[in-house]
């Protein structure tokens, strides 16, 4: 017997519980699973002349005892609602499967907060000060309700050096600004990004890999042009002095997913490694014109 169902056969069977499926609707696993429900008389089918045949669900309370006492999903639609959510708790599968581990928790769901300047906040509705003791960082857990003033800039920092260092590369920003750092590519900072109305930049490494990110994990998910490539001042001569050719070599297949796209500033970076050749990391710019 199959231990869990998935997210498409829960669909059907929600569906079944309610009218009559075309038996061709169930593929793959689904049509395993279907076998089975079959064989245990949850679900049945008729034939519809010599070759169509339809599925349904004779009782739905039986299908619901089923589900319990086999597949331990105490409700159908719960459970449904829990497969289809990006990051989930451990309480939440517990509610939805009985099973705490039924799917890849999110442990920290959220994304780490540092700066040079103390920045104020919201939190729950209740004043926050962002001021990180020298050594020490903040991470924002509950970012749904996480709020800051529209004049601060958040900056998207990749590698952690430079987020671990931004006192040092303060002096290459302007005006108020707040540093952030994923955590294990969770998606909650484009999400919290998306409710607010602030700037934003992405600070990350000057080569196609570093723009591919900044393009296919924010630029095209954080909705309006509020976001920007960071170039820091002289990046050129940065490039030509401490830039690596086989940086560049190794990341040229990252070139067609950048290339043309509808976005001066960005293209103009583009054609920066293109004319050089070479790429350049981020952390050059730690302590450098300070």
């Amino acid at each position: 017997m199959i231990s869990r169902i998935t997210l498409s056969f829960a669909r059907l069977l929600r569906r079944a519980s309610e009218e009559e499926l075309n038996y061709a609707e169930f593929s793959g696993r689904s049509r395993t699973l279907l076998q089975q429900f079959i064989d245990d008389g949850v679900l049945e089918y008729k034939a519809i002349g010599r070759q169509r045949r339809k599925v349904f669900c004779p009782d739905s309370g039986n299908l619901a005892l089923y589900l319990h006492n086999k597949f331990e999903i105490p409700s159908l639609e719960r459970y449904i609602e829990f497969m289809e959510r990006e990051e989930v708790q451990r309480s939440e599968a517990v509610r939805a499967t009985s099973d705490s581990k039924a799917r890849a928790s999110t442990v920290f769901s959220g994304f780490f907060v540092n700066v040079s300047d103390p920045v104020s906040s919201e939190l729950r509705g209740e004043r926050f000060e962002i001021r990180p003791a020298q050594g020490a960082f903040c991470f924002v857990v509950d970012y749904e309700t996480f709020r800051i003033p529209e004049d601060v800039t958040v900056t998207i920092v990749e590698n952690y050096e430079n987020f671990r260092e931004v006192e040092r590369q303060r002096h290459l920003f302007s005006g108020r600004v707040l540093f952030v750092w994923r955590y294990q590519n969770s998606s909650a900072l484009v999400s919290w990004l998306n409710r607010l109305p602030n700037r934003w930049l992405h600070f990350g490494d000057f080569d196609p890999k570093g723009i591919h990110i900044y393009l296919s994990e924010f630029k095209r998910k954080i909705e309006g042009d509020r976001g920007k490539f960071f170039v820091p001042p002289g990046l050129e001569s940065l490039l030509i002095q401490y830039g690596q050719r086989e940086l560049y070599e190794k990341q040229a297949r990252f070139l067609p997913s950048i290339d043309g796209f509808n976005d001066h500033e960005t293209q103009s970076l583009v054609d920066l490694l293109k004319k050089h050749r070479r790429g350049l990391a981020q952390e050059i710019l730690i302590g450098y014109g300070g």
